[in-house]
């Protein structure tokens, strides 16, 4: 989904339809992350949620992809360049290292992909997460009215070709991830969520 036609008021489009509910939901689990170092974020938008990031874990080192020149251009302005490289690439196509990172960021990203490009996006991003790495996930939950609402919203606005949510819950269980906190408002329609790799699972959706 490239942002570029409405970068510059997304976060009023946000603000208008859910107010901070979705900031808040990106930034619910920045405090089990803080010692994070070597950070994979993508298609995180317009850099509120790598601001936020950057203040919970200082030491962090974070390659921060998104598919939209125009939004880097906004978390650049906002995050700076240190410890952060930006890069405007297609996340599933993108150059990945092996085994590199401690932490994976997608918020409001998996939802942007159907069956048939998900299953592989997720596959590449565990490939180049360490043993013991955690994810962060904020997500729509559901399809209903509004989500599809939005879906239809972004198809004109970015010619989004999803329809619909796609569970990634099964496939990150695929590579070994664990969901362990979780958390839900407005009435469950979004979620944060906190995965590690090779732990106990001890949170249920």
């Amino acid at each position: 989904m490239n942002c570029d036609r409405i970068a510059r008021w997304y976060r009023w489009f946000e603000y208008a339809g859910f107010g901070r509910a979705l900031e808040r939901r990106r930034e619910a689990f920045l405090g089990d992350v803080a010692n994070a170092r070597r950070v994979l974020a993508l298609g995180d938008g317009d850099g509120r949620a790598l601001a936020a990031l950057l203040a919970a874990a200082p030491q962090a080192c974070v390659d921060y992809i998104d598919i939209s020149a125009r939004m880097l251009v906004l978390a650049r302005e906002r995050s700076g360049r240190e410890h952060v490289n930006y890069r405007c690439e297609d996340a599933r196509v993108a150059p990945l290292p092996t085994a590199e990172y401690d932490l994976i960021v997608t918020h409001f990203f998996l939802d942007c992909f159907d069956e048939t490009d998900l299953e592989p996006l997720i596959a590449r991003l565990a490939d180049a997460a360490t043993p013991q790495a955690r994810w962060l996930i904020s997500e729509f939950r559901g399809n209903g009215w509004l989500v599809r609402a939005l879906y239809f919203f972004f198809r004109i606005a970015t010619d989004l070709r999803t329809r619909r949510l796609v569970d990634h819950h099964p496939l990150l269980n695929r590579h070994g991830f664990r969901l362990v906190r979780y958390q839900t408002a407005w009435r469950e329609l979004l979620a944060s969520e906190l995965w590690e790799r090779g732990a106990a699972a001890t949170a249920s959706v």
